[in-house]
């Protein structure tokens, strides 16, 4: 009976209370009076423990993470253009788009006739030289031997001469030979020492001519040589090859047509190495600042929505990227190579950056906190009824939000069964809300 008129009591007193405007029930500045309300129903917010699914606060890894869409990328130096170097008609194509290749095989050969045939005549005029060097140098020794050895043996008839010029002479004073004996003699003598001067006059330019005459020659097979290499540059030109692994991506001539060389050779063969390929991810401005260098990265593209591709951040470029009206910046990511051979080039990726880790956090499932402008609560079971009770949120990943403070390891938190609605107070949202 007692029991009986202490809850009319309350009930008068409510009344009263709500009749003459002082109170709000869910006016959450007046504790008081809510633990009014809380004994007339079985919770805070009408719902008992029934209507909660409990869950228990768990340690875990929280990552902190940046979102971002992207784009997987060709890296610097996967994509090569090659063009014709020389000019001619293209004898035979081996490749088609779609072909592996590998790096230094055949792709093309333009005819080259004439090529061989410069090569040739090259090879012709250095041999000629070659000979002439050999010729040189075998035969100027000789010569310079040879003419000192008749210089030696002028100078003999010299020595001679002269010992007969003396002898005639001075028997001629004695009256023993004729005048004209002795002018023969002397004649002779001039003779000898003219012919001794101009052999030497012709040893000393055979002496100084030989050097040079050999640097002459020499200087002439290098050349004769510098020509055959750069004819042979223009024949290997003809052979075209691949000059990475990769695949053909495009074609643009076929056999019979005749491709210009010039000095932007016009591309005809297009090679990508699709293990080179990387991600440009657009981060927005608001997440850039958290982004850094050697961060760990996953992405899905559509054609394996249910693959999750690993990556890491190797760059970030500085300059911004306006899409849809939204600064972003830049993110290179860098893909692991087990799984690079599934990508191509083009595909949309749905990127996720690392940007922190809470080792063993605190957490509870996102479902169960619900937040006002500025607070967070989780439903927990007291005496049998609901209560709210405040918690200090940090990190979200996933399906879990930290707790930084308000709950301890293996504390439970009601989430609200989807079979059940909670009414809005005034505290804010419902249980199982998301904040």
């Amino acid at each position: 009976m007692g029991g009986s008129k202490k809850v009319l009591g309350i009930v008068l007193l409510l009344a009263i209370a709500a009749g003459m405007g002082w109170i709000y029930l869910g006016d959450p500045k007046i504790p008081a009076l809510r633990n009014l309300k809380s004994m007339m129903g079985p919770g805070e917010n009408g719902l008992s423990p029934k209507d909660y699914e409990f869950k228990k606060a768990v340690r875990k890894d929280i990552r902190q993470t940046a979102l971002a869409t992207g784009t997987v990328t060709l890296h610097t130096g996967a994509e090569v253009k090659i063009g014709a170097r020389i000019s001619g008609k293209l004898k035979r194509l081996y490749v088609r788009i779609g072909d592996f290749i590998h790096k230094g095989k055949t792709i093309a050969i333009i005819e080259h006739q004439d090529l061989l045939a410069r090569v040739a005549q090259r090879e012709a005029e250095l041999k000629a030289d070659e000979a002439q060097l050999a010729k040189i140098v075998s035969e100027r020794p000789l010569e310079i031997g040879k003419a000192k050895a008749d210089i030696e043996d002028l100078q003999a008839q010299l020595q001679l001469a002269e010992k007969t010029l003396v002898r005639n002479t001075d028997l001629g004073k004695q009256g023993f030979v004729s005048d004209s004996a002795v002018d023969e003699a002397l004649q002779k003598r001039d003779t000898l020492l003219a012919q001794i001067k101009a052999a030497q006059e012709e040893l000393k330019l055979k002496e100084a001519s030989f050097p040079n005459d050999v640097n002459v020659v020499k200087a002439q097979i290098e050349k004769d040589r510098a020509n055959i290499m750069d004819v042979e540059t223009q024949l290997s030109y003809a052979t075209i090859t691949a000059p990475i692994d990769g695949i053909v991506a495009y074609v643009s001539t076929q056999e019979g047509e005749t491709v210009v060389a010039g000095l932007s050779a016009p591309t005809f063969v297009t090679l990508i190495d699709l293990t080179k390929l990387e991600v440009t991810a657009y981060v927005d401005e608001t997440d850039i600042g958290k982004v850094k260098v050697g961060q760990k990265a996953a992405f899905t593209v559509d054609s394996y929505a249910e693959k999750i591709f690993k990556a890491e951040v190797v760059d970030i470029h500085p300059k911004s990227v306006i899409k849809d009206n939204v600064v972003n910046y830049e993110v290179m990511l860098q893909i692991d190579k087990e799984d690079i051979k599934l990508l191509r080039p083009d595909m949309t990726a749905n990127v996720v950056v690392t940007t922190g880790l809470r080792p063993n956090a605190l957490a509870v499932p996102k479902e169960s906190v619900k937040r006002t402008a500025d607070k967070s609560f989780v439903a927990v079971r007291a005496d049998g009824r609901i209560t709210e009770k405040p918690i200090e949120t940090g990190w979200r990943e996933g399906g879990f939000i930290e707790v930084k403070s308000g709950l301890n390891e293996g504390d439970e938190v009601g989430v609200l069964l989807k079979t059940k609605t909670a009414p809005v107070s005034g505290r804010g949202a419902p249980p199982g809300r998301r904040p």
